[in-house]
């Protein structure tokens, strides 16, 4: 039996770089939208921060966003893929498990699911797998996947 583990280290890394970018970008724009309605008044526009504390709320996005990734992280430890006598076994996305074989893949193909990069498998009636990007081994993994899912 071959398992792939997540790297949930590298996952996290990911998405706590993904999920800062996203929330301070949208800070700056509310900030940035607040300013103009205001007329470029700026003692109007920070009267609820005053600009001091402006890096204060960049740092509270960081430890959220540090935070809420390890947590993501830490729970998609348990998406690990294992293969054994030509059975895949892995999670679709509500993390519930799925086996069938390898020779009955129809489908591979990458896919953004909330942010994280993965790769769906369809098997077609027995439903989707969903393995994560952030693999161990993963060149071997999506070669193998590719192979089936062309006919070999």
């Amino acid at each position: 039996m071959e398992v792939f583990e997540v790297k949930w280290k590298e996952l996290a890394k990911f998405m706590t770089r993904q999920l800062f970018i996203i929330l301070s970008v949208g800070f700056i724009l509310v900030m940035l939208v607040r300013l103009v309605s205001t007329g470029f008044d700026i003692a109007v526009t920070f009267e609820h921060i005053r600009l001091p504390h402006v890096p204060i709320v960049f740092l509270i996005i960081f430890v959220f966003s540090l935070t809420f990734a390890f947590l993501i992280s830490a729970l998609l430890k348990c998406a690990s893929v294992t293969m054994e006598d030509g059975v895949i076994t892995g999670r679709n996305y509500w993390l519930i498990k799925r086996s069938f074989e390898l020779v009955s893949i129809k489908k591979a193909f990458p896919f953004n699911s909330n942010g994280m990069p993965v790769v769906i498998v369809d098997e077609g009636k027995k439903g989707e797998t969903h393995i994560p990007v952030h693999i161990e081994k993963s060149e071997v993994l999506f070669a193998l996947l590719d192979n089936y899912q062309n006919g070999t």
